[in-house]
């Protein structure tokens, strides 16, 4: 039970991530249109700005650290699943999870991307979108086995 509702959290929580941060490409875009009133920059308030970087980090935490303990080849999240358990299990852990780091991929891919040329329209995008991706590459080095070469 511990391990559904702590699934539920998660995915809540990536929910929540993926929403701010398409309301704050919505802000971005419309920044640099002129005349657009549909998303204006009071649209995205401090609280949305402190809570995409708070939750962003909680979800790029999970990613790294379920990325890290999973074997190179096999599905994040398989772990917590029993030796002996059913290949239904195996089916259902396997998409959820690859689910929710191909949304935290897009969503971070996103943000970084939208930062780029929209650089000043909403530097907490920009800043986040930046961050994510040194988090991407740690994520892939913790799931890869891999560590920087060593003189």
């Amino acid at each position: 039970m511990n391990k559904i509702f702590g699934g539920l959290i998660s995915v809540i929580l990536l929910g929540i991530y993926l929403h701010l941060t398409v309301i704050a490409v919505l802000v971005a875009r419309c920044a640099d249109r002129p005349g657009c009133t549909d998303y204006t920059i009071a649209y995205f308030n401090d609280g949305m700005a402190q809570a995409l970087s708070v939750i962003g980090g909680l979800v790029s935490a999970l990613v790294i650290a379920e990325l890290a303990l999973a074997k190179p080849g096999q599905a994040p999240g398989l772990r917590v699943l029993a030796n002996d358990a059913s290949t239904a299990a195996v089916r259902t852990v396997t998409v959820i999870a690859l689910s929710f780091v191909l949304v935290w991929i897009g969503t971070g891919l996103t943000a970084f991307l939208v930062g780029l040329y929209h650089p000043d329209a909403m530097p907490v995008l920009t800043t986040h979108g930046q961050a994510w991706l040194g988090l991407a590459v740690s994520a892939a080095y913790a799931y890869f086995g891999l560590s920087p070469l060593e003189r």
